[in-house]
């Protein structure tokens, strides 16, 4: 039920009286002296908790905006890095010589399936 703020014309009194939204244009008496009251506009404390409401939807879209622009800047300035074929830092030509060198040293060679593949899939295009 909301509250409304009414002001008393004949004793000058402020008070609020708790409404029903039906009951939004009927006259109000003072409690004080039972004169006339009049309805004045007042500040409302209003507040939307939880994440589904516009404004905070809003304020997070524009955060991310920004940070995803100052991610971009840094991702553009980082040198490009690669994978180069080696097992414990001693380089091959491709990873399935890489592959053979880890399985001959008794490393685990399964890592390097993937890696395999892919280049695999690149020789033969």
């Amino acid at each position: 039920m909301p509250i409304y703020e009414y002001f008393c014309e004949k004793c000058n009194l402020n008070f609020e009286q708790f409404l029903p939204v039906a009951k939004y244009g009927d006259p109000v008496v003072c409690p004080d002296c039972g004169g006339t009251s009049k309805k004045l506009i007042s500040h409302c404390n209003f507040n939307l908790p939880g994440d589904d409401w516009p404004s905070k939807n809003g304020r997070i879209k524009k955060q991310m905006a920004a940070k995803n622009v100052r991610l971009d800047a840094k991702m553009r300035d980082m040198p490009k890095t690669t994978l180069v074929p080696n097992v414990d830092g001693e380089q091959t030509g491709t990873w399935s010589e890489a592959q053979k060198l880890a399985k001959d040293k008794g490393k685990v060679s399964e890592t390097y399936a993937p890696l395999v593949a892919k280049e695999k899939a690149e020789v033969g295009k």
